[in-house]
């Protein structure tokens, strides 16, 4: 859903969320038909002046609290400019705050500085206290991404280009979450209800309800009150909802959209109609086993039997079906290149499942038992009988239950499911900690603990250079040891644009930033 924002994040928290959802070829059809003649809109010069999109999930709100990162972050990223924004190559960049500093040893005060010549889209100025009232918003609303700023104490406005953040204790990813949906700033003025089918916020655009068809297309055209309007090229932003894969390609190939995620299995027909196709590492996919107290299924509480499904499950024989080979093998869910990463991982869960069913024969389960996984018509379709069949081979049932499109990410985060098949993505190892791991993680939905894992955030939190690096790797290694995840492996993000478009791609981003796109000439 980021940048990742859900995550991403979506990266889909969750890099595909994560992601792909099936809303009808009947919407998409319609979208085609309401915005088809947008994408090659030029001005007198030539230059193109629309970017058409496509994009493989609906958005559920405009409201910044209530969204995540990955897919989701191009719809809001219009509307909405960040504290700090995450540019291409990962790196922080001012944004809405000209700069950011701890103003203690501990790390527990930042101060932000913020832009004095920024207006909201109807036209009212923004400063630190409309900033202060938008991070407390977001604090409180219990949305998907709101543990980001759980670690905050107070907020407050000294000046009216100040902000000062005071936290409980250090949080080494609250500066990075400023740069996802955290840190996209709603108008105060703006209504709750209301925030959800409108945006308001001081992005370059601003959504055009006449030209927007909700569920099927939606248009975002320039916002006159914007301070920076040439940084962005396009006059026009439309973003098409198309969650059949085949039809995005084909809009793409066609000149009907402009750019769009693909499939693995897309590459080479993608090239051959002289698409531009970038691809990068992205999300880590596999299984969440949240269960890891046996509140819905006793034996998912056995960390043997967590190990077992760990062996049962041939995920390089997914990577070469289901991803094409476009991937690496992976057993963590770190994301490769960072501190917490260790490759030596890897190879810690081979498949085998005679050595599953020995570890389920010694946690008391020779007989098996049943895990009901939530499941969607359009995400990861092809993995879903593969994992019912590898499981059934070790005697672990599998029941599915389809969840709609309307539902979101709402399977996911409650508390109904002991595990489910998903994706992640995020290049910031504290952003990951504290959502996968910590207790009140927003994407640890049943709030298992687990001390060990308490203590090395603990010590993370205030660490740094070296020592937290080693920290970081000794926590990944309990995590995997443990088997709270199943990871099969990291997926490279495939992404097909036209020649009329150049794109940028962003690493551990499911789709790029709005930033990223520019005309071709």
């Amino acid at each position: 859903m980021s940048s990742r924002t859900a995550a991403t994040r979506g990266r889909e928290a969750f890099h595909q969320m994560k992601r792909i959802f099936a809303a009808g070829m009947s919407a998409l059809l319609l979208a085609a038909t309401v915005a088809g003649c947008s994408s090659g809109t030029k001005d007198s010069s030539g230059a193109k002046r629309t970017l058409t999109l496509g994009a493989i999930i609906d958005v559920a709100s405009f409201d910044p609290s209530q969204s995540d990162v990955g897919n989701y972050m191009q719809y809001l990223q219009p509307a909405y400019d960040t504290l700090i924004k995450i540019d291409s190559t990962n790196q922080l960049q001012p944004m809405l705050a000209t700069k950011w500093t701890y103003t203690d040893g501990t790390k527990t005060k930042l101060e932000l500085t913020i832009r004095g010549d920024v207006k909201f889209s109807d036209g009212t100025a923004m400063d630190a206290d409309a900033v202060v009232k938008s991070l407390e918003r977001f604090k409180a609303a219990n949305g998907p991404r709101s543990s980001a700023l759980q670690n905050v104490e107070s907020i407050t406005a000294p000046d009216k280009t100040t902000v000062d953040i005071t936290l409980s204790s250090p949080d080494p990813a609250l500066v990075h979450n400023l740069g996802l949906v955290a840190g996209m700033i709603t108008n105060p003025a703006a209504v709750a209800t209301d925030l959800k089918s409108t945006p308001a916020g001081t992005g370059p655009y601003v959504l055009d309800t006449k030209k927007t068809n909700r569920g099927n297309v939606y248009a975002f055209v320039r916002n006159q009150y914007y301070y920076d309007t040439a940084a962005f090229p396009f006059n026009e932003i439309d973003i098409r909802v198309m969650t059949d894969p085949t039809a995005r390609l084909n809009a793409v190939k066609t000149g009907e959209v402009d750019a769009a995620f693909a499939l693995a299995s897309q590459t080479s027909t993608a090239k051959g109609s002289g698409l531009n196709v970038l691809a990068n590492p992205g999300d880590w996919q596999g299984l969440f086993l949240n269960d890891r107290e046996g509140k819905i299924v006793k034996a998912m509480s056995d960390v043997r039997v967590r190990q077992a499904i760990s062996y049962a499950i041939d995920g390089d024989a997914i990577l070469k079906s289901y991803a094409f080979g476009h991937g690496s093998s992976s057993t963590q869910i770190f994301y490769p290149g960072t501190a917490a990463y260790d490759a030596s991982l890897n190879s810690k869960y081979p498949y085998d499942p005679a050595k599953a069913k020995q570890l389920l024969a010694e946690a008391g389960y020779a007989g098996g038992f049943t895990l009901t996984m939530p499941s969607s018509t359009a995400f990861f379709g092809s993995v879903y009988p593969i994992l019912q069949e590898q499981l059934a081979a070790v005697g672990i049932k599998v029941d599915y239950k389809n969840e709609p499109a309307s539902a979101g990410l709402t399977p996911y985060l409650s508390q109904e499911f002991p595990a489910y098949l998903f994706s992640w993505g995020s290049s910031d190892n504290w952003l990951d900690a504290s959502l996968l791991l910590a207790k009140n993680g927003a994407w640890n939905p049943l709030h298992a603990g687990d001390a060990t894992i308490e203590s090395l955030m603990k010590q993370i939190a205030v660490a740094s250079g070296s020592a937290q690096d080693a920290l970081y790797k000794q926590l990944s290694a309990y995590v995997v040891d443990q088997a709270w995840f199943v990871p099969f492996y990291v997926a490279d993000n495939i992404y097909i644009s036209s020649t009329s478009v150049k794109v940028v791609a962003q690493p551990e981003q499911s789709v790029p930033s709005i930033y990223n796109y520019s005309p071709a000439s």
